[in-house]
């Protein structure tokens, strides 16, 4: 293949785009290793699907350089580079079956047509759809309409694929099942693939390794427990996990051995210590936000956070009880195997104090 690379790993160093004064990517650096599942993630105008769009071509880099394996791709034109798109829309040939769609691409190189036809046929396979090739495109499902502009992609033998919020205009039950049915794939093919979304389960389901965008810069990377686990600042803590993080500001009140001692604001009586390392502690009076997460908070009939709780998600296994403070901060809790309903009642709940994270007025986070 044309612009074919030995190497499909993908580095970034100090790259920017900028449309006039506006700076969208602001001196992103990366490396996504050979074979690897990488997705980008983040809310809504922080910058991740530009930055797919610049690995691929489609937008030019104002500095910096791209990589693809050993080649400098920076200025290179997108067909050059290697790499096979997938969009959110579909954007089949209505006119034409499933076949013809998935060779279409293939035929405009004038590839041989015993060599298209195996190909085809060997991804309608990878992706079941063998039965669908004689239909057209209004003929099939959401689900397959995708599976076929995939199979589009992978007839040209790629050895970067990108993927932009390729799930967002299928119902939820097709999102569960493409979700496990490009784990397979990324599996069966083993090739390079940067996925973008802005559906952090998503991301926590498919990725070796997240990158997690804001204002157009990486906040942090790792695989999805590290991130889950070791959150280095306060918007990666509360995007990454669903329900999200429970957020209380507090106030240093005093130092220990080996932490400090915070009472959280608008409840004098409750105070936790905090295991920090003494480089990091902020002192006696310095306001602080202590982080728990819903599956950290447990009943009890001691002191605690008195919830009052005004709606219940029951999933079967587990609920999630959602409620507010005194004070208004709203608060859930996550409560394993519990089938009676709480919704109106006032729970009393602490935290396991291990699991407490600490952030400081920057919202980066305190070890």
């Amino acid at each position: 293949m044309e612009g074919a690379i030995r190497d499909n790993g993908v580095h970034l160093a100090a790259v920017r785009k900028s449309f006039g004064a506006v700076d969208v990517i602001r001196g992103v650096d990366m490396d996504i290793r050979k074979g690897e599942f990488a997705v980008f993630v983040g809310p809504s105008g922080c910058g991740k699907s530009t930055l797919l769009r610049m690995i691929a071509g489609l937008e030019e880099t104002s500095s910096g350089t791209i990589r693809i394996g050993d080649r400098d791709v920076t200025h290179e034109d997108p067909a050059r580079r290697g790499v096979a798109m997938v969009f959110q829309s579909y954007a089949l040939y209505p006119h034409l079956s499933v076949y013809e769609n998935m060779a279409f691409s293939l035929r405009l190189a004038r590839r041989p047509k015993p060599e298209i036809d195996e190909k085809v046929r060997a991804a309608a396979d990878i992706l079941q759809l063998g039965a669908q090739l004689d239909k057209k495109p209004a003929q099939l499902s959401g689900g397959q309409r995708q599976r076929v502009a995939i199979g589009r992609a992978i007839v040209r033998a790629p050895d970067l694929f990108l993927f932009d919020e390729p799930l967002s205009n299928l119902d939820a039950e097709l999102r569960v099942q493409m979700r496990l049915e490009l784990a397979r794939l990324h599996k069966a093919l083993g090739a390079t693939m940067i996925y973008v979304t802005h559906d952090q389960v998503e991301a926590m389901t498919l990725a070796d390794t997240i990158f997690v965008l804001q204002g157009g810069h990486v906040q942090q990377s790792g695989s999805p427990l590290d991130l889950y686990d070791n959150p280095s600042n306060r918007f990666v803590a509360g995007f990454i996990g669903s329900p999200s993080m429970n957020f209380f500001d507090a106030t240093v009140t005093d130092h220990m051995a080996d932490g400090i001692v915070a009472r959280l604001d608008g409840q004098p009586d409750l105070s936790f210590q905090i295991p920090l390392r003494a480089a990091t502690r902020p002192g006696p009076g310095a306001p602080v936000t202590l982080g728990i997460r819903p599956e950290h908070l447990a009943i009890t009939t001691g002191p605690g956070l008195r919830v009052t709780v005004d709606v219940a998600e029951e999933l079967g296994g587990v609920s999630y009880q959602h409620g507010t403070l005194a004070g208004g901060d709203a608060v859930v809790f996550q409560q394993t195997g519990a089938r009676h309903g709480m919704r109106g009642t006032v729970q009393t709940v602490t935290p396991q104090t291990e699991r407490i994270f600490a952030f400081g007025a920057d919202g980066a986070r305190l070890r």
